[in-house]
């Protein structure tokens, strides 16, 4: 080689550095591109299973008091022979669910009495000469739980489109006396289903068979034709939704969200110059016919198309590639800085401490700054997932929340032998006559919160409430020893504070049934529809202590196993009796301390 001809080794040195940043910038900008457009398709992925789960839930809370008010009115009227003693009744039964527009008993022999809530009027009625009515009767006399009927128009009571819920009433010897009926309108399950996305852009809705709107923002105030109310439901072509109506036919058979969401599914459709995303899921625990929960999204709303904004960052990356070659120290500065910012921020994120995440600040490296707001999201997410174990912990005990979570939404059925402790609150329904519902909804949060906070300070578990009953398990989920020593020292302050205590203003007294023996723990139910709980003998017996209570005018009653299994508190025999379902009677006893009374 020529000696004139010669190479700066500065050249040398931004050229070699050159090249080693540009393979890092790019390596970093691909992972980055990569690592957002995972993050941002489980982001929306998880936004749009949280929008539909939230949707489905919200149903569930407005339609499942409907099914429980209609067990507990079969449950407690057993002669049909003078329904206008019912009036009252039924008209606090309609106070603690607004939703219910009217309910109604038709008897075995075709006589009604109707109940409405706008007019609180009691209507008598004769339907003997209506076959239909004896249809519908004879079809009600061979279930044995409620159902849900297909949506019907009624003249009588609202004039509107209705969903009609029924149950079976059957006299204590099990025979079947009549029907009691409710019914919930169209129009006010659309309201309740539309009010959280007002002025949103999300439009909510719910398909009946996937070709009937049942629940939609229109059908609120009736905004369709009246030749479509004879339908009783509007079709998707009838309603007058033009994007709602390309569901089942969309542009887009599958968003880049679907291949990552659980239990929805997503589609859209081209209407103008916007994109209409369509989130859905079927449920079938509403009579025959698939309900269809879902929502549509204008996407433009919230940024355009996503594919179309990454394909975007994609060009953006390369434009940057090319001036992080030309510009190797300041572009290595530049890209350096933010990438060690994610790298100690997702090291605060593995370490656990998410309310210590900082906040990453922009980039004006597009593909950084992408990244930066995709991990701010997935932190959003993360707290948002968090919350939801939290919450989740409200509503089930926290250790069977735990288990939810450890266990992938699943729990295995479990059998062990546990103490049971039954309480309940006497003379409860002269005392929700005497107070009326709302205020006896205060009193009993304020006499739950105050029973719970007694038995988790013994290891007690409340598994379920009964109307003004307590069922818990001492024992399992949590696993402790002394199970029917803790039980009947809870019971004990229990039976304390509520003779100390008032609640919401108002004394209450309570009845206490403790019993040890084998049970089986699970979760209990429909599929998508289940809870915790317990079964068994064991749990029988301890509410029939319970109820023994008021033989013997105790407070406290304890099985003899439970008694023998908690030898450092002193107890009195309080009598000897026969227990429904067992060959022998047993003994049962108290604690010395309380005796009787």
């Amino acid at each position: 080689m020529s000696q004139n001809y010669r190479i700066p080794i500065t050249a040398i040195t931004v050229f070699g550095a050159s090249i080693l940043l540009a393979l890092t910038v790019g390596i970093v900008l691909y992972l980055g591109f990569d690592q957002a457009v995972s993050s941002t398709r489980e982001l929306r992925a998880d936004q749009a299973d949280t929008l539909i789960s939230a949707m489905e839930q919200g149903l569930d809370s407005n339609l499942k008091p409907v099914r429980e008010q209609a067990i507990w009115v079969a449950k407690d009227i057993h002669d049909l022979t003078d329904l206008a003693r019912y009036d009252e009744y039924i008209f606090g039964a309609l106070a603690a669910t607004p939703q219910v527009a009217g309910v109604a008993i038709v008897t075995a022999d075709g006589l009604s009495r109707r109940w409405s809530r706008g007019s609180r009027e009691a209507i008598a009625g004769d339907e003997s000469e209506n076959a239909k009515i004896f249809e519908w009767l004879n079809d009600v006399k061979q279930q044995q739980e409620s159902s849900w009927r297909e949506p019907v128009w009624l003249d009588f009571l609202v004039g509107k489109t209705t969903l009609l819920h029924d149950i079976p009433i059957r006299d204590n010897n099990g025979e079947f006396i009549g029907v009691f009926a409710q019914i919930v309108t169209v129009a006010e399950l659309s309201k309740f289903l539309s009010v959280n996305y007002a002025e949103t852009g999300v439009t909510p809705f719910v398909l009946y068979d996937r070709q009937f709107v049942l629940a939609h923002p229109m059908l609120i105030n009736d905004q369709y034709s009246a030749e479509v109310k004879q339908g009783p439901l509007p079709t998707l072509e009838s309603l007058g939704d033009a994007v709602l109506s390309r569901i089942w036919t969309p542009d887009e058979a599958e968003l880049f969200i679907s291949e990552v969401m659980v239990d929805t599914e997503a589609s859209g459709v081209y209407w103008g110059d916007d994109f209409y995303a369509f989130l859905y899921r079927d449920i079938d625990r509403y009579g025959t016919a698939p309900w269809t929960i879902g929502a549509y999204i204008n996407t433009t709303l919230y940024g355009g198309n996503k594919f179309r904004q990454l394909r975007n960052s994609l060009l953006v990356g390369l434009v940057v590639l090319v001036i992080a070659i030309a510009a190797a120290i300041y572009a290595g500065h530049r890209v350096s800085t933010p990438i060690k910012a994610i790298v100690r921020a997702a090291q605060v994120v593995e370490a656990g401490s998410l309310d210590t995440v900082p906040e990453l600040s922009g980039s004006k490296i597009r593909e950084l700054d992408d990244a930066s707001i995709a991990f701010n999201n997935m932190v959003k997410g993360l707290h948002e997932r968090q919350l939801i174990r939290e919450t989740l912990g409200r509503f089930v005990p926290e250790e069977v929340a735990h288990s939810l979570l450890a266990g992938g939404g699943q729990i295995e059925p479990q059998q062990v032998d546990a103490t049971i402790l039954f309480c309940d609150i006497e003379s409860f329904t002269q005392l929700t006559e005497s107070l009326g519902p709302v205020k006896m909804v205060e009193v009993l949060n304020t006499f739950f919160s105050a029973m719970v906070a007694i038995l988790e300070r013994h290891d007690g578990v409340v598994t379920q409430f009964q109307g003004d009953a307590i069922l818990a398990t001492f024992n399992v989920p949590i696993t402790n020893p002394d199970h029917a020593t803790n039980a009947i020292r809870a019971a004990e302050e229990m039976l304390a504070c509520v003779a100390s205590s008032n609640f919401a203003g108002e004394t209450l007294n309570v009845r206490i049934g403790v019993n040890t023996g084998s049970i089986v723990a699970g979760a209990i139910g429909a599929e998508g529809r289940l809870s915790y709980t317990v079964h068994g003998d064991a749990v029988n017996l301890a509410a029939r202590l319970e109820s023994l209570n008021k033989e013997y005018g105790t407070r406290l009653l304890v099985s003899e196993k439970t008694m023998k299994l908690s030898p450092d508190l002193e107890f009195s025999q309080v009598g000897e009796s026969a227990v429904r379902g067992q060959t022998k009677s047993i003994l049962v006893y108290t604690l010395a301390s309380l005796g009787r009374g």
